[in-house]
């Protein structure tokens, strides 16, 4: 057998584990791990909640945190979704929301908009709400905004449980995988513009 042939089975053998299920939960999992849960201690060091948007587990989340440390809330995200979020929470959780920042359309305007909302109010540290698989590209976004950042990530994907057939090729693999390539890509590419500035 020779090596071109090795190596396209290896390659093939790759492409289908990726497509599974496993495979995007084990490729998450390389990202998610830096995105460790918030301790309380921590939480009371910071300033104000901002909430990225993105789905109801991150609006729980700010819920949570707002009942621990009592902090303003501020909802970041384009296209209507800060005002919505900012809605749900004070209408199904009672939380009032002091800011909404609605022109960011990609996470660097979510760091860059909030960043300038909260430097008028002379905030300098935060408790930053979002999907673990988002939190370790959005938090190294925010520092770059010069805040100080205590990650509160939520929805960890890698936490799955998985059975047999999730070693199987699927749809739900393949957008997971998509997914951590995603930030993958993300974060090397806001690494080089920072070596390159």
């Amino acid at each position: 057998m020779t090596i071109l042939t090795l190596m396209t089975i290896l390659v093939l053998a790759c492409v289908v584990f990726f497509s599974s299920k496993a495979g995007g939960v084990l490729l998450t999992a390389c990202i998610e791990q830096s995105a460790t849960p918030i301790d309380a201690p921590a939480g009371k060091a910071a300033q104000a909640i901002v909430v990225l948007t993105g789905g109801d587990l991150r609006t729980q989340e700010a819920a949570r945190q707002y009942r621990q440390t009592g902090l303003p809330v501020l909802t970041s995200g384009g296209d209507g979704e800060a005002a919505r979020i900012k809605e749900q929470l004070e209408t199904e959780f009672h939380v009032p929301v002091k800011w909404t920042e609605e022109n960011s359309l990609n996470t660097e305007q979510n760091a860059m908009f909030s960043a300038e909302i909260l430097a008028k109010e002379n905030i300098q540290s935060i408790i930053l709400v979002t999907h673990a698989l988002h939190m370790r590209r959005a938090r190294m976004m925010f520092l770059d905004q010069g805040l100080d950042v205590i990650p509160a990530a939520t929805d960890y994907t890698s936490h799955t449980a998985l059975e047999w057939r999730d070693f199987l090729p699927s749809a739900e693999g393949r957008k997971l995988t998509q997914s951590a390539l995603h930030e993958i890509v993300g974060l090397a590419w806001f690494r080089i513009r920072q070596i390159v500035a």
